[in-house]
């Protein structure tokens, strides 16, 4: 198969177009393709080789140690709970390549040092929960825990990416790099504020934060490009692109 890149499909139609064929082109591979990429994730440790991660040990044993301490507030949510099923590293794939919310550019974010979690709604099975419990990619809870998860481990690890599976019901994830989100908020601030009972609403100020960080890094998934090195590159696009 004649490997197509995301750069030379977004040079081919005007933008209107663009982001109609990409949104087409998810729709058609994401039920076969969201369950592969699921599937290499969450065997990281076990494939990805010491050669292609920079993961520190101590980096993924505190990542596997927050998610524990954070599964545990969240999962006793009333009627809503959350689980956090799932902290690997993400050197199983060589880089996240994702277009940006305007669709014109895509940006390469290596993956050697960065640590995937995944979360789940009680009590479902994840990564494709009954629809009854799933939750909308536009509920707050999930991307309210999957910047708590990032936050912590940029804190608390020397991790520099963090990939956070949403509990929808199609196969979303929260991408989001150590320097973009230092640039953006101060982490240790944000991680506090956050850190209250889970099950108590946030004031306005703090749901705006977290909508304005976490709302442009989510990315369904498009599929696997083959890279130079023989390996792979996770191929996303915007849930919410801002193509009219």
């Amino acid at each position: 198969m004649i490997p197509v890149s995301p750069i030379r499909c977004l040079n081919a139609g005007p933008k209107s177009a663009r982001a109609g064929e990409w949104s087409a082109l998810a729709s058609r591979i994401r039920l076969v393709l969201a369950a592969l990429a699921t599937v290499l994730l969450a065997l990281a440790p076990a494939h990805a080789s010491a050669t292609a991660s920079a993961l520190e040990p101590r980096s993924l044993a505190r990542a596997q140690a927050i998610r524990a301490q954070l599964d545990a507030r969240y999962r006793s949510m009333p009627s809503r709970g959350l689980a956090v099923t799932e902290a690997s590293p993400t050197g199983v794939v060589e880089s996240f390549t994702l277009l940006t919310p305007d669709l014109l550019e895509t940006r390469v974010l290596a993956a050697d040092n960065g640590i995937y979690f995944a979360v789940c709604p009680v009590p479902a099975t994840c990564p494709y929960p009954a629809r009854r419990l799933a939750r909308p990619a536009a509920e707050l809870a999930p991307r309210r825990l999957g910047l708590e998860l990032a936050l912590r481990t940029f804190i608390e690890t020397s991790a520099d990416l963090v990939v956070v599976s949403l509990p929808t019901p199609r196969f979303l994830v929260f991408i989001v790099q150590r320097s973009e989100l230092a640039r953006e908020v101060e982490m240790p601030t944000l991680a506090r504020a956050l850190k209250r009972d889970p099950s108590r609403e946030l004031s306005a100020s703090l749901e705006h934060i977290v909508d304005r960080v976490t709302r442009p890094r989510v990315f369904r998934f498009l599929g696997l490009e083959p890279t130079p090195s023989g390996r792979t590159s996770w191929a996303g696009l915007p849930r919410w692109p801002t193509v009219p």
